[in-house]
């Protein structure tokens, strides 16, 4: 008859350990040693204890052997739907009779309190529990037979393998071995009174859970549904899978979707991590073997790539196979595709789970346009936010939190989808918070258009890319790459900004000086891990002075120009990979390898702003509860700034300022003057604020208002006049600036063709004049002089004549510092 509950089996194995442990006590007689059978050495006997007979009479042994098969029959009767839990055990873990009724001696005196007076009994004193030496006793028939007895709990014995049972210290005062006692896990009792629960020594690394997804309602791409779909209409049971993706992906949903009605699920970090009672992390690894074996169940083993990250005696090929008696599916997962090498254990399927196409975003975000703003375009949102399917659900989620409770805006959108966003930015790159709008930046009709250009780039992506197929078979990543060039001051990070906070995405500013790096190859592994960051964040990476890391190739002369080659080459290949929006600032353009021009999707010019901007940039320089005067912002506007300039010189004058009522003209002027280079306030120079001029003398003018050279430069100190001399040099005014020569000169005059060419550029003077001699009758000065980006270092011999300062004589310095004598 079979058995219809796994507490009937039990209770007939009880009875019959019950019957056993009366026969021991009973049993007073010597079993002759004749009655074992002659091909069993002893030897044999240790190596296989399971062919050990018990120590009674051949009637008692043949009756509780009988009884034993007799339980055997009915198990094996029992229909499938009846799940006899001792049975289970002993299939899971290979147990023989032998083993089987030592384990189940070591259980009774847990479970019923009856078997602890057997014990007492057997024992003669106090213990109520079997020790190593009564399992000894029970199962043999001489001392040499004891002692091999002994190895049904010796530690190749399954029940010490998968801990099924435990030896305690020897009981006091006794230090023998014998007399230690033979226990069960309270793990194990629990499993066999029938509660359904998990090892508690797992808890914190696994969980078992009741799935209750299905393929039909996830959210898959068409070759991964397929795949899946052939996978649960094929028998999975012990079936070995791999899946890997992104976090947040379908993956874990596809997994429970495939599974029944249990599903035990585990960190293997965390697994691996905890060392339980001194024997390292393999007994935790062995706990969990152990509870997958009792379970009976699917087992999804999650991050797998921690394996590739730590220094570990195992592999994902190990782990895999230490789960190969598993009878149900195993499941194992992780961000890295893998490519098995050395497991013994056949690998079912490998299964990869993208990021979600445009479709699928999209779809996510139809399903919900009910809950959006009516000025959010659904795919708007699939387009600029890469999103896996937990980040698209999280980010409704924190946006309704940030909403608490209000209707849901475009702003609280935005926060849901970049709170979602990988931080692994913040440890790579400055993260800045846009703090301008359309409204706050000025600039050209033709740059402002271009830069919105680049907005519906960035929003319109996935639908340019995907939707519309125009990265079908390209040979580039479906990202997008903007160069900002132009002067510095002239608003191309203001313009990072403005983006970023038009399409709600952050922005992370690279600091280089962290990135490029003198040792090989280092630069490269810098940049390589702000990309990868980059890809999980939706973010915008901003490279800031970009020239200095997309610089040109140089001709290889030398290893340090093959590796800096190399750093270039890199970037190329891994710019044309990215598929997320990269904006590069620079200041000097030209450096820019040429070759990164076919990588760059927009280029827009920042030049010095025209006067018509300079003045829009004065009018919203001041803050509106800035106390101002009367301020001439056309005026103002007419002096060649940029907007980083004016910024700067409009707090500048507050500071000045600070001290009187508002913020008047004589204090922006002053202001300007201690920012700007002498050519500059030529405008205030001829206006009616000329007098607030502190660092240059102005002579009065005459009768028709035009001043002379010698005017200008009558009672200027040395540097001023050359300071004259290159202004009227950048202006195109050559012969106005050969007027500062001595009559004595030495200087070359400038050819027409240098006129022009100085007339079509930008002429300046980069840092501080340094005066190197300086007599009563002969002053030298040094300085670097930037013509169109090439910078050079002059010096300049000035002599009296007449009472002023001129031009003597000036020379280019070559390799060598020029040393002018005494």
């Amino acid at each position: 008859m079979a058995y219809e509950t796994t507490r009937a089996h039990l209770l007939d194995e009880f009875e019959r350990i019950g019957a056993l442990l009366e026969a021991c006590i009973e049993t007073t007689d010597t079993i002759p040693t004749g009655e074992m059978p002659a091909t069993v050495t002893e030897v044999e006997l240790a190596d296989e204890p399971v062919a050990l007979s018990y120590g009674l009479p051949a009637e008692t042994v043949h009756h509780l052997t009988d009884r034993a098969a007799r339980i055997d029959e009915r198990c094996q009767q029992s229909p499938p739907a009846v799940t006899l839990r001792l049975q289970q055990l002993t299939d899971r873990f290979g147990l023989s009779r032998a083993h089987l009724d030592v384990f189940m001696l070591a259980l009774a005196p847990e479970l019923d309190a009856d078997y602890q007076g057997f014990f007492r009994e057997l024992h003669g004193n106090g213990i109520t529990h079997p020790t190593v030496g009564l399992i000894g006793e029970l199962f043999s028939r001489t001392e040499t037979q004891q002692l091999a007895a002994t190895a049904l709990v010796g530690q190749q014995s399954p029940l010490r393998q998968h801990d099924l049972v435990a030896l305690s210290a020897p009981v006091e005062p006794s230090r023998s071995s014998q007399h230690r006692l033979v226990t069960v896990d309270p793990r194990l009792v629990s499993y066999l009174e029938g509660h359904v629960d998990l090892d508690p020594a797992l808890e914190g690394v696994a969980t078992l859970i009741t799935p209750d997804r299905s393929l039909e309602e996830l959210r898959l791409e068409p070759h991964v549904r397929d795949r899946l779909t052939s996978l649960a209409a094929t028998d999975a049971a012990g079936g070995r899978y791999y899946f890997h993706g992104p976090a947040g992906s379908e993956r874990d949903g596809a997994i429970e979707a495939l599974a029944d009605d249990r599903l035990l699920r585990a960190s293997l970090p965390a697994v691996l991590e905890t060392n339980e009672g001194g024997e390292g992390d393999w007994n935790a690894l062995e706990r969990l073997h152990r509870e997958a074996l009792l379970q009976d169940c699917p087992v999804h083993l999650t991050n797998a790539d921690t394996l590739r990250e730590r220094e570990t005696e195992h592999t994902l090929e190990t782990i895999v196979d230490r789960f190969a008696d598993l009878a149900a599916p195993l499941f194992v997962t992780g961000t890295a595709a893998w490519r098995p090498t050395g497991t013994t254990v056949d690998i079912d399927a490998i299964l990869e789970f993208p990021r979600p196409s445009f479709d699928l975003r999209l779809a996510f975000w139809e399903d919900h346009a009910d809950v959006l703003p009516d000025d959010i375009e659904p795919a708007a949102l699939a387009g600029t936010f890469d999103l896996t399917q937990g980040q698209l659900e999280g980010a409704l989620t924190t946006a309704r939190s940030v909403a608490d409770g209000d209707e849901l805006t475009a702003a609280d959108i935005y926060d849901g989808c970049r709170a979602q966003s990988d931080d692994g930015l913040d440890d790579l790159a400055q993260r800045i918070e846009p703090a301008s709008d359309w409204g706050d930046i000025k600039l050209r009709e033709k740059t402002d258009r271009k830069l919105r250009l680049v907005r519906d780039h960035i929003t319109e992506q996935a639908r340019i890319y995907g939707e519309w197929g125009f990265d079908a078979g390209g040979s580039r990543a479906a990202g997008v790459v903007a160069l900002f060039k132009g002067p510095s001051g002239t608003g191309k990070t203001m313009a990072a900004e403005v983006l970023a906070a038009d399409v709600g995405m952050a922005l992370y500013k690279i600091d280089l000086s962290t990135v490029v790096s003198k040792y090989i190859g280092e630069t490269e592994e810098n940049l390589e891990r702000i990309f990868q960051a980059g890809a999980q964040s939706n973010a915008i990476l901003l490279f800031d002075e970009a020239d200095a890391v997309f610089g040109d190739r140089a001709d290889v002369t030398d290893a340090t120009d093959r590796y800096a080659n190399a750093e270039v080459n890199y970037l190329l290949q891994r710019i044309e990979r990215y598929d997320g929006v990269v904006v590069l600032t620079t200041n000097n353009a030209a450096n820019i390898d040429d070759a990164f021009e076919r990588r760059i999707d927009h280029t827009v010019w920042f030049p010095t702003p025209e006067p018509p901007v300079r003045e829009a940039i004065w009018r919203t320089a001041f803050p509106d509860d800035a106390p101002t005067g009367d301020l001439e912002y056309d005026l103002l506007a007419a002096i060649e700034l940029t907007g980083g300039q004016i910024a700067k010189i409009s707090r500048m004058a507050a500071i000045m300022a600070a001290r009187d009522e508002r913020i008047e003209m004589r204090h922006v002027v002053r202001a300007i003057e201690a920012d700007v280079s002498t050519r500059q306030l030529y405008p205030l120079e001829t206006s009616e604020y000329s007098h607030l001029l502190r660092s240059v003398d102005v002579a009065p003018e005459s009768d028709d208002g035009d001043r002379t050279v010698d005017e200008q430069a009558g009672e200027r100190s040395p540097e001023d006049v050359v300071r004259l001399f290159i202004d009227l040099l950048a202006d195109g005014e050559g012969d106005r600036a050969h007027e500062l020569y001595h009559p004595r000169a030495l200087a070359d005059e400038f050819s027409h063709k240098e006129q022009l060419i100085l007339s079509h550029g930008e002429v300046s003077i980069a840092g501080e004049i340094e005066r190197v001699r300086d007599d009563d009758d002969r002053v030298v000065l040094t300085l670097t002089r930037e013509c169109n980006g090439d910078r050079a270092t002059q010096s300049y011999e000035l002599r009296p004549e007449d009472g002023v300062w001129r031009i003597f004589n000036l020379e280019r310095e070559r390799e060598t510092t020029v040393v002018l004598d005494r």
